[in-house]
């Protein structure tokens, strides 16, 4: 009788050591009062979109962002610093990445394209050569002499450069692969002559 009291006893303290042991573990897993911004953030349906208009090459467009699902927004464009207006103004042509964050950090963002509008006609012919006789140096990442000409903005914004070159011989003639003809030259000529814009 002595050894059956005995073993309920320890049964007994057994049962009470599990039962602290599980009560002190759900207290360690109660809710923190400030939860990781992720947590709440997964539970949010931000939703962004935005409206455009056209730009002229490489200045002009407009971006107009619209954030749902939170509350105080900021925006941001291409990486670029946070700011209080929806509005972006003088925006390039192409593909931008806008952010929309929100009070508490929650992040949404979203693809806007940019559409150009139609270039000028002494632009157009200029592209043409530069197209035709300087892209297969003056390309991608690795283009030589940094003077990438894959874009209309990069185009217009080495106009000068561009004359210099191909016109003039300064410091020396460029395509490589020989000059260029009279009547290319002297597209070059106008467009620079004529502002080297893109709407020219």
């Amino acid at each position: 009788m002595k050894q059956i009291r005995k073993s309920a006893i320890v049964i007994l303290s057994m049962a009470t050591t599990a039962i602290v042991v599980v009560a002190c573990s759900k207290g360690g897993d109660s809710p923190s009062p400030n939860p990781p911004a992720g947590s709440s953030c997964a539970s949010k349906n931000i939703v962004v979109n935005a409206t455009t208009t056209n730009a002229a090459g490489c200045t002009g467009g407009t971006i107009t962002v619209s954030a749902s699902g939170s509350t105080n927004f900021t925006y941001n464009i291409d990486g670029g610093t946070f700011q209080s207006s929806a509005s972006f103004s003088n925006v390039s042509a192409g593909d931008h990445t806008i952010i929309a964050k929100d009070g508490e950090g929650c992040t949404k963002s979203a693809t806007v394209t940019v559409a150009a509008n139609a270039s000028g006609p002494l632009f157009a012919a200029v592209k043409a050569v530069i197209v035709a006789n300087c892209n297969s140096c003056h390309t991608g990442a690795a283009a030589q002499g940094g003077q990438n000409f894959g874009s209309d903005c990069n185009i217009v914004n080495a106009a000068a450069r561009i004359k210099a070159r191909a016109v003039d011989g300064n410091p020396s003639f460029m395509p490589q692969g020989g000059q260029l003809n009279a009547t290319d030259k002297q597209k070059i000529t106008n467009w620079v002559a004529a502002g080297g814009k893109y709407s020219d």
